[in-house]
């Protein structure tokens, strides 16, 4: 039987193929998440090749990048832009709106630390 900490928000325990079905996006557009440092993502080696895997808030943080990236048409690059401004300034005031209320659930998110992390590196 497994136990409850199995199943936390934070185990990284589904595949690329489960959150993609999950978001309705193709596993190449998690991949360019993940090459474009969207998302920092857990790797396990499988042999010749490392798997990724993804926690209940990485599919969490998924949901409000793509309503950023899609649902507004905003550009990878200006999503990043807002996210490292969120990062240097943790009190900044955003104007009232859909945007402004994903952006504060990013920053929320225990990824937000990490992603911003690997902008810079």
């Amino acid at each position: 039987m497994k136990k409850l900490d199995d199943f936390a928000k934070d185990n990284p325990i589904l595949t690329t193929s489960v959150v993609a079905g999950m978001l309705g996006i193709t596993p190449d557009r998690l991949r360019m998440y993940d090459t474009t440092k969207l998302i920092s993502v857990y790797r396990i080696n499988t042999g010749q090749v490392k798997k990724r895997l993804y926690s209940q808030y990485d599919v969490e943080w998924l949901k409000g990048l793509r309503r950023l990236l899609k649902d507004h048409k905003m550009s990878v690059s200006l999503v990043k832009y807002m996210l490292k401004l969120a990062n240097k300034n943790p009190k900044l005031h955003y104007p009232k709106g859909e945007v402004s209320d994903i952006l504060k659930e990013l920053t929320q998110n225990p990824n937000f630390k990490s992603v911003v992390e690997g902008f810079e590196g």
